[in-house]
């Protein structure tokens, strides 16, 4: 085991562990798939109400807006996102940094396949938690930024 810290970390250290990282999300995403048949939803879904359990947040009255917002300050170390017109029936949800693209374009994975489908199904499934209301994204476009429809029923 190394005795590296944070502080002592080299940008390689820094390469060395995206590259691991995102070889471990690739053949996670894949096993999940392969286990569940391509219905990997329900697995994100279930890891983001989890999530959304545990976020330091309370909204009494939650509206789509402010539960986005919150979920952005959540993950802003991996992540730019924000909720455009947002209404009681859903939102686009405009990504401008995302981890899990740079992951896909480290692996050569499609940009809105398997992982991009559980990580917004993860998405979702924090917004359901934190709403109350069963959510669900549908994919609208990939690449330096990406764009998603979300549905709230």
């Amino acid at each position: 085991m190394s005795a590296a810290t944070p502080q002592n970390l080299s940008r390689k250290d820094h390469e060395m562990a995206m590259t691991e990282v995102s070889f471990l999300m690739d053949i996670f995403a894949a096993t999940i798939d392969d286990l569940m048949g391509g219905a990997i939803a329900p697995v994100g879904r279930i890891a983001g109400r989890n999530h959304g359990k545990k976020m330091p947040v309370y909204f009494p009255d939650p509206r789509l807006e402010e539960v986005v917002q919150a979920a952005a300050r959540q993950m802003q170390r991996g992540f730019d996102f924000n909720g455009e017109n947002c209404t009681p029936s859903g939102a686009r949800i405009h990504f401008r940094r995302c981890v899990i693209r740079k992951v896909c374009q480290s692996r050569d994975l499609p940009l809105g396949g398997t992982l991009c489908r559980l990580f917004h199904a993860y998405l979702d499934g924090v917004l359901n938690e934190l709403t109350s209301r069963p959510t669900k994204s549908n994919i609208e476009s990939v690449g330096e930024e990406c764009r998603i429809d979300l549905e709230m029923q």
